[in-house]
């Protein structure tokens, strides 16, 4: 029996809505985009902002780079 081993390229990310990308890494605006990266690349490094700002129609907080690590600690997603 064949086993297929699928390998996912490995990056480095960083999560922040407002500050510039360092070099080596991709960048993630929202929590959304950061599981997106999560889900289909071997996260090498992981870099996280706190405060993601604001809903500008609501005026409600975004999710966090805390709600990320509960998100990824619930659905089992490592970086």
């Amino acid at each position: 029996m064949e086993v297929l081993v699928i390998l996912k390229k490995e990056i480095n990310l960083y999560l922040d809505d407002l500050r510039d990308c360092p070099d080596g890494f991709v960048v993630a605006r929202n929590m959304e985009e950061a599981i997106h990266y999560l889900k289909n690349y071997n996260v090498n490094i992981l870099s996280l902002d706190h405060d993601l700002g604001m809903n500008e129609e609501t005026g409600e907080l975004l999710p966090t780079g805390y709600d990320l690590v509960k998100y990824m600690c619930e659905n089992n997603l490592s970086a």
